[in-house]
């Protein structure tokens, strides 16, 4: 009888801090188990966009970290995903120096997406392990967005379990981030997997749950806990024995390799963002509750780019702060604007638009705080190519018309029924410029248009 150990985090969301405590851990397990195999998985969003360090490197950055941290493979998220493209998964799986596994998205012809694999297969000594990733639907939006598959999943799970065993794995286990709802459905239906390690839905399981035959576990977030499971190998069979979690507190001194890892990452990224790419001819402001200059920037930049009639940027989706007068700098830009919305483009009636805007300048509705937003408001809604005056919409200086259809740019945020401003039943088509998020395109437009001045809701070079 042999012991195998798995350590596991999910959904850190660019806490490097803490990671960097969930490196002591695992190294203290491992030193205190010598001659028992102990692997460390994450379940997926170790990534954060209001994180800085993880913002400007699209996510790589936090591989880099988790690499440091001991990590043997893990999930891919939809943290970087969505917000980045699923193209950020290959400089991302360059960073990493552990596999990114990834079943259940694939290209129209059923091939893997680039920078992914679907299962791993670790040779632990005492037996061979097969892994298999999983990762969350997301309501359509990589089918609709990217023209990706999400193939049916206990069908999926059961053929790569087939193909990792006749590669010579011992055991599978799953690696999801599909939510605890799903794993638990998953795990009823299976017959050989002893173990499914959770993520998406930051559920803290302390000791796990008995779905079957199948433990599911899951660490919470925010690397606040790390997750333990002892498993058992007959040489025939992996068993699950007991879960169980670690909390990761203040008094665990941090991992010398997952700072000096952050510093290097943080030098890598320091002459890049140091370079100055135009001029501001006086500073833009920022205001939640009324127009402001960063607002009406992001809203013109949407409304050329994709050579639209209107343009309409949320505040809080777009910038969480003013820029300076004078040359502007990648760094000073991207601090302030790091939400990582795509630019797109949809047809709206104009009963439609006036609907969307009359709910995105609602006082009430701009300080909403929803938590995908992580804690910052919405913001008053920005318009380029429209105005109010008196209470009457204006599209180019005429009153809208109910029936005529508008080309509206903004970002998925506000073209997506997500974002709490167009309706699901709309069943609008919206066309996305990818893997552009809405920075480049801001950083793109002031290099064009230098030096940009602000101009009476909009603004212009």
């Amino acid at each position: 009888m042999h012991r195998v150990i798995i350590l596991h985090t999910n959904d850190i969301h660019g806490r490097t801090e803490r990671l960097a405590r969930v490196a002591t851990l695992v190294e203290r397990v491992r030193g205190e188990n010598p001659g028992t195999p102990v692997l460390y998985f994450d379940g997926g969003d170790v990534e954060e966009s209001s994180v800085r360090l993880s913002n400007i490197t699209k996510g790589a950055a936090m591989h880099r970290l988790l690499s440091a941290a001991g990590c043997d493979a893990a999930a891919v998220g939809n943290a970087a995903a969505t917000g980045y493209g699923p193209q950020s998964l290959v400089p991302i799986s360059q960073a990493a120096r552990y596999p990114l596994v990834l079943a259940n998205l694939r290209t129209p012809d059923g091939s893997p997406i680039a920078g992914v694999q679907p299962t791993a297969l670790l040779d632990l000594g005492i037996l061979r392990l097969g892994v298999i990733g999983l990762t969350a639907w997301m309501w359509g939006f990589y089918e609709k967005t990217y023209d990706l598959v999400i193939p049916e999943t206990l069908p999926l799970v059961s053929e790569m379990s087939a193909a990792l065993r006749q590669d010579g794995a011992d055991a599978v286990i799953v690696l999801s981030h599909m939510g605890l709802k799903w794993d638990r459905e998953l795990a009823a239906e299976l017959l050989d997997i002893p173990l499914v390690i959770g993520a998406h839905t930051h559920d803290l399981l302390p000791e796990g749950e008995r779905v079957g035959e199948t433990l599911v576990v899951q660490a919470g977030q925010y690397a606040e806990h790390l997750g333990r499971v002892d498993l058992t190998w007959d040489g025939e069979r992996l068993t699950g024995a007991r879960a169980t979690v670690m909390p990761v507190t203040p008094d665990i001194l941090a991992s010398p390799r997952v700072l000096s890892e952050m510093e290097a990452a943080e030098a890598d990224a320091a002459a890049f963002l140091d370079e100055v790419i135009g001029e501001l001819a006086q500073p833009l402001d920022w205001a939640l509750n009324r127009e402001c200059g960063v607002g009406n920037l992001a809203a013109q930049v949407l409304r050329e780019r994709m050579d639209a009639d209107v343009g309409i940027a949320s505040l809080g989706a777009a910038f969480s702060g003013p820029l300076p007068a004078g040359p502007l700098r990648r760094g000073t830009l991207w601090d302030v604007c790091f939400f990582p919305t795509n630019p797109g483009v949809v047809t709206l009636s104009g009963s439609q638009l006036a609907a969307v805007i009359r709910r995105g300048r609602d006082p009430v509705f701009a300080l909403d705080r929803p938590r995908t937003m992580r804690g910052n408001a919405r913001g008053m809604l920005h318009l380029s190519g429209a105005s109010e005056r008196e209470g009457e919409l204006l599209v180019a200086g005429e009153p809208v018309d109910a029936e005529r259809a508008y080309r509206v740019a903004g970002t998925d945020w506000e073209l997506e029924p997500y974002g709490g401003y167009v309706q699901e039943d709309w069943a609008l088509q919206p066309r996305y410029e990818m893997p552009t998020i809405l920075r480049e395109a801001v950083e793109e437009y002031v290099a064009r248009h230098t030096p940009v001045r602000s101009a009476g809701g909009h603004a212009s070079g």
